[in-house]
């Protein structure tokens, strides 16, 4: 039995999803969560097999949420499930480490077997153009799990110690990690830190 974690904040859209993965062979047992911190939460406290992950909802602006799952969580399975099908944007998914990309738009039968290809080990992108590959992107995907979280909370405007404090290390050492960030990023102030995560956050 597949574990699978749906992260959507809309209920008929998860339902939906519920519904093409009752569709195959296997049986799977679905939790849902409407934000990422609960499907973040969902992750740490469940043996979960798959990530079907909508790129637009509350906590995850673009492609944030897949590069801290990916980060944090570098062994499970993530197919992003989305409305945003440009190729600029699937090309990223792809760069970042995801096993799929699915348009919101298609039928439950493609769901159901992009869902089933990635089960059996495949990867499921559409057939899009090529395009340069994103340079940020491949820069953003240098920084360990601890620094990615760091980075996001620079971005937020948190200071130092607030950052110590949220994730329980000295100072110091919050020090040392943004003195690292901002060498594999190739930049030189939080200010660029956090036009760094605007871009890499998706535009309607």
């Amino acid at each position: 039995m597949y574990r699978v974690a749906i992260a959507d904040d809309h209920p008929l859209f998860r339902s939906a999803l519920n519904g093409a993965l009752q569709e195959l062979t296997d049986t799977c047992d679905v939790l849902e969560a409407e934000n990422l911190d609960q499907a973040i939460s969902l992750i740490e406290q469940q043996d979960i097999d798959l990530l079907l992950l909508d790129l637009k909802m509350p906590g995850n602006d673009g492609l944030m949420g897949l590069m801290r799952v990916r980060a944090e969580f570098p062994h499970l399975a993530v197919v992003v499930v989305s409305a945003s099908e440009d190729a600029g944007t699937i090309h990223q998914i792809k760069s970042l480490g995801a096993s799929g990309f699915i348009p919101k738009s298609s039928s439950i039968e493609t769901i159901t077997n992009g869902i089933a290809s990635v089960f059996a080990g495949n990867v499921v992108f559409p057939d899009v153009m090529i395009v340069e590959v994103n340079e940020t992107a491949e820069k953003l995907k240098l920084l360990t799990p601890k620094q990615f979280r760091v980075l996001q909370l620079i971005a937020q405007g948190a200071l130092n110690k607030q950052i110590g404090y949220m994730l329980d290390i000295k100072e110091t050492t919050v020090k040392s990690h943004i003195s690292d960030i901002f060498k594999k990023l190739g930049i030189n102030n939080r200010t660029q830190a956090a036009l760094i995560i605007q871009e890499m956050s998706l535009v309607d």
